[in-house]
């Protein structure tokens, strides 16, 4: 049988099952008010190309909590700060966990990370390992070498680039992501052109840029569940193989601490694998939760963007439109020059660590 019939199938048996299952439970929820569903997709082609903007104009008409549904999915949309804000702050315990999906879950390691686990104990647990040894004064004074260097470093990297276009949004993702790589498992994980070729670095920013068009691609299986199994997209197959490769670079790190692990914790991993070894009765950590967490790091990559450059672009001539997907980006990517204000031995004399 041809695999479209076969999909058809499943969404006219998924429609069936569905309006069974809605007529067994009876009435639904007094949901809040929005635009009329189609039939199978919901309210998706009311999304448009850029859903923010949609979202919006949909308030306009139907209020600041309004409801929508996308394929099978029931979304209540907060469009103003006064609702966001009993979502968030007056009842966030109820609305703590978020959602996720297919493609989140196998990263996550089965939402075993702080930013999908399911509120409970297990996710207090991993928020304060968190706050107290990445986030807290202490670990800021602590690591406060770590962000002096690699910021000398990417002075002296501007600094030797004399007048020629850089781009500079790159640069600072570099540095920043080395500085938090060096926090978290002791490792710078990018190259910025100063080092020779590391072949784990260049392996991890593939990575992490198969993961942003992952991320950011329209997956129909979140809205159609029936047809997840289908894998029209490849999204899964090609999120399986990515979380395989993240997880033997994960490893290799876990393995790396294990062998020189001393007494004295360099970073966030070989305090998580110490209390991988609590003692009875304490709150132990799995080899799984830990890889999960590690994934902080390449969750804030996924949230840059770059900053490049066009010969002779002013400011009133920036075109300031939004391009929608994972992470917002302008649809024209804004170009800057870097010019040293100081003399270039002062650059050079704090490159060095």
């Amino acid at each position: 049988m041809s695999p479209w019939l076969i999909g058809f199938a499943t969404i006219v048996a998924a429609i069936l099952i569905y309006r069974l299952v809605r007529l067994i439970h009876g009435p639904s929820l007094p949901l809040p008010p929005g635009p009329r569903p189609w039939p199978i997709v919901g309210n998706l082609p009311h999304m448009g190309p850029m859903p923010h903007n949609a979202l919006a104009t949909l308030a306009r008409i139907h209020g600041p909590l309004m409801h929508l549904r996308l394929g099978f999915v029931d979304v209540v949309i907060a469009g103003s700060a006064s609702v966001a804000e009993q979502f968030l702050k007056v009842h966030d315990a109820n609305f703590s966990s978020r959602p996720t999906n297919p493609t989140i879950r196998c990263l996550s390691y089965n939402n075993r990370d702080f930013t999908f686990a399911p509120y409970g104990p297990r996710w207090r647990l991993l928020r304060k390992i968190s706050s107290v040894h990445l986030l807290s004064g202490k670990a800021l004074d602590q690591f406060r070498h770590v962000r002096q260097e690699e910021v000398a470093r990417l002075a002296h990297n501007l600094a030797s680039s004399d007048s020629k276009a850089v781009n500079l949004g790159q640069k600072l993702n570099i540095c920043t992501t080395n500085a938090l790589g060096r926090v978290m498992i002791g490792r710078r994980v990018f190259n910025d052109g100063n080092d020779s070729s590391d072949p784990s670095a260049n392996e991890f920013k593939s990575m992490v840029l198969d993961l942003m068009a992952l991320l950011g691609a329209f997956n129909i299986n979140n809205f159609i569940p029936a047809l997840e199994w289908l894998d029209f997209q490849r999204v899964q197959a090609k999120t399986e193989k990515l979380h395989k490769r993240f997880d033997a670079f994960f490893t290799t790190i876990l393995e790396e601490h294990k062998i020189s692990k001393s007494e004295k914790h360099q970073d966030l991993l070989s305090t998580m694998l110490s209390l991988k070894e609590a003692p009875e009765g304490g709150d132990k950590l799995t080899d799984a939760e830990i890889k999960a967490s590690l994934s902080l790091l390449v969750a804030i990559l996924a949230h840059a963007f770059d900053w490049e450059i066009e010969n002779g672009l002013g400011p009133e001539k920036l075109n300031m439109d939004e391009a929608y997907g994972f992470t917002m980006q302008r649809a024209v990517p804004l170009l800057v020059h870097p010019r040293p204000r100081l003399s270039p031995h002062v650059y050079s004399s704090s490159s060095s660590p």
